[in-house]
């Protein structure tokens, strides 16, 4: 049985993804993990070893702690619950090649962890990096800023033709075959979205449309090209999806239904590794591409009709989920909790029974969440008291480097001795290459000592900084945005009142 617990890590730029930024797997990936586990299978020191995967798809390389799976795999590492990291070569791991040196000279030496690049030839059992390891990391960065510029502004230039660059085809209309840049109607799709727009010029509320569509049994977007075998970011659930007032609203919003190929709408942060929209005068479009489904008049009616019954309320983000169809909660009467799917589709729906009062629910994850953020107040107060124990034993730096100093004068006393004829070549040969040895390894152990030393600040400074925390949301009357984004993804619903909240932390 193999010793060894292996990561293995995959990444894909963020050039690489679609327009909408998700895909399920990238094929990049999949040819990165073919080649890792052969290479895995074909070495008899890995046989039978732990093999785990860490996989970011579709972020730069360009930056480390802004990939979600590459911190987790440093803090296996550091915690040692992985020994060895294999990737496909060096750029996958990180196209910044001064903190990539700073990982493989430094931190991965220190926790005794292997590191191996496939394609690039290199085992830190066997190698010691160099020139050769930085020079090509070097050409790594290099290579990856100059392919962002150029791919933006192919993006742009496209944009500016009028082309249709997303990945997913707008409903309504197909890709031509003979230029997937341009779309023309799809019959069966653009006569419900000629529907839509029908019901709303007629001033039916989006709700009553979405039912309309529903009783009738047209599939909703989704469903639809599932249907027809396209592909969807969705894995499944598809039987409970249907049109909802949402999806009615964001046909409605569509201005590339009048003919026009609107482009370049959102930016990829790379800082927050989300989308963000641009304001609307960053928008690039280009009119008369295709088959307009509906006047630009009758769009723009249909615009001044939202805008006319728009509320003047804040927006709140809504962070309830529905349990039987997993789709977004929303608000009615401000603070009264529904799924609309239950209202689309009618009485027989059991989605209709989740419902609830808002600040009742806040109430009780608020409530849930103190109890969790006590016992962690406790938990960093023993591990604060530890690192004080660590820190106390930092004089081992010091003894360490006075111990280097005797090393270098005990050596410096041989060449003298030498000099002097008072000792003979072969024994100042012989102390001399013992003397080198044990300057080298405590020049080492100094080094250790240092990443260590640095370790255990870090965990000392982050263990009061989480007790501060604590102390500041334990004092919250009642939720607020910042405290669902750092603590909470969603919480779940069901019929029976029964709430099941989803933290955004291990709660092992």
């Amino acid at each position: 049985m193999s010793d060894y617990t292996v990561c293995a890590y995959m990444r894909l730029s963020d050039e690489d993804r679609d327009i909408f930024g998700r895909k399920v797997e990238s094929g990049s990936i999949t040819s990165q993990r073919r080649l890792i586990m052969d290479y895995i299978n074909k070495q008899p020191e890995f046989r039978g070893c732990n093999v785990i995967e860490c996989c970011d798809d579709g972020l730069s390389g360009r930056y480390f702690d802004t990939r979600p799976q590459f911190t987790e795999m440093i803090e296996l590492a550091k915690r040692g619950k992985i020994n060895c990291i294999i990737v496909k070569d060096c750029s996958r791991f990180g196209r910044d090649y001064v903190e990539l040196g700073n990982y493989l000279e430094q931190l991965f030496p220190f926790l005794g962890v292997r590191f191996i690049a496939i394609n690039d030839h290199y085992d830190s059992k066997t190698c010691e990096g160099g020139l050769d390891i930085a020079f090509k990391n070097l050409v790594y960065d290099i290579y990856s800023r100059d392919l962002s510029k150029k791919g933006i502004e192919s993006k742009r230039q496209m944009a500016k033709q009028g082309k249709y660059t997303a990945g997913q085809v707008l409903y309504g209309y197909r890709k031509k075959k003979e230029d997937r840049h341009k779309l023309e109607l799809d019959p069966e799709a653009a006569g419900v979205v000629r529907e839509i727009f029908d019901m709303r010029l007629a001033g039916i509320g989006l709700t009553e449309i979405a039912r309309n569509l529903n009783e009738r049994d047209i599939k909703c977007p989704t469903v639809y090209r599932y249907e027809r075998g396209e592909i969807v970011n969705h894995k499944g659930n598809f039987e409970n999806m249907c049109w909802t007032s949402s999806a009615i609203y964001q046909v409605l919003l569509n201005e590339n239904y009048t003919g026009a190929v609107v482009n370049l709408k959102s930016f990829y942060d790379k800082v927050s590794g989300k989308f963000k929209r641009k304001t609307k005068d960053e928008w690039i479009k280009v009119e008369g591409m295709h088959e307009a489904i509906v006047t630009p008049e009758e769009f723009r009616t249909v615009q001044e009709s939202f805008s006319t019954q728009a509320s003047h309320k804040p927006y709140r983000k809504m962070h309830y989920r529905c349990g039987i169809c997993g789709g977004a909660l929303h608000r009615r009467n401000r603070d009264d909790l529904y799924c609309m799917k239950g209202y689309s589709f009618g009485y027989w729906c059991d989605c209709r029974l989740v419902k609830a009062k808002e600040p009742n629910l806040d109430n009780l994850v608020l409530n849930s969440l103190k109890e969790k953020l006590q016992h962690v107040m406790e938990a960093e107060g023993l591990r604060l008291n530890t690192n004080n124990d660590k820190r106390s034993d930092m004089d081992v730096l010091k003894s360490l480097e006075r111990a280097l100093e005797s090393a270098k004068k005990v050596k410096q006393s041989l060449f003298e001795k030498l000099a002097d004829r008072s000792i003979d070549r072969e024994i100042f040969k012989a102390k001399k290459d013992e003397q080198e040895k044990i300057i080298a390894d405590l020049k080492q152990k100094i080094s250790n000592e240092k990443v260590a030393k640095k370790l255990v600040s870090d965990e000392h400074i982050e263990a009061k900084e989480n007790i501060e925390t604590a102390k500041t949301f334990l004092e919250l009357e009642s939720m607020t945005d910042d405290t669902w984004d750092k603590f909470i993804d969603d919480v779940i619903l069901y019929p029976d009142d029964r709430v099941e909240i989803h933290w955004s932390f291990d709660e092992a």
